[in-house]
């Protein structure tokens, strides 16, 4: 089973799937670590040219391929700010985590305070636009703990979660 889970820069996605992961004993992989090797097969693929930025490639297929040689036969949570709508679907193995923009922006700047986050928040535009209208299950994550945050996750994903 694979676990999707999306969201905005600073939604909390790596934090609360490496918890889910480690919690059950699921394989934890993120889109983002693997963005340069994504990258790279896309160009060699004539789908991407090295040095244009992240790309506007479909990554499913590399992901798909990625966890398929992972070893054993353990579930996977997939995370990252690639993981959209769109590339995941909105099935009931699929969440996101969404703080709103001033929420988003005050996370990125604890993160690294006095640093620019402008560039940062296509990335919730980008989901926000494609979960609209959609039946997609969607956590917001404004004022919520780690705990509380990873407690929403779980029932989302609910007997899914179950061995």
């Amino acid at each position: 089973m694979i676990f999707w889970m999306g969201g905005p820069a600073g939604a909390g996605k790596t934090t609360i799937s490496r918890l889910l992961a480690a919690k059950y004993g699921f394989h934890w992989y993120s889109v983002d670590a693997h963005t340069s090797d994504h990258e790279q097969r896309a160009a060699a693929a004539g789908l991407h040219v090295l040095g244009s930025g992240p790309g506007d490639f479909d990554r499913r297929p590399m992901i798909i391929e990625d966890i398929q040689a992972l070893p054993g036969e353990t579930s996977v949570v997939v995370e990252g700010a690639f993981v959209t709508p769109t590339m995941a679907g909105v099935a009931e193995n699929a969440v996101w985590l969404m703080p709103s923009k001033d929420e988003q922006l005050a996370r990125l700047e604890g993160r690294n305070p006095g640093g620019e986050h402008g560039g940062l928040v296509w990335g919730w535009e980008l989901i926000q636009s494609q979960l609209e209208g959609t039946d997609a299950r969607v956590i917001v994550v404004d004022g919520q703990t780690v705990e509380q945050t990873l407690k929403a996750v779980e029932q989302q994903f609910g007997a899914l979660l179950a061995p």
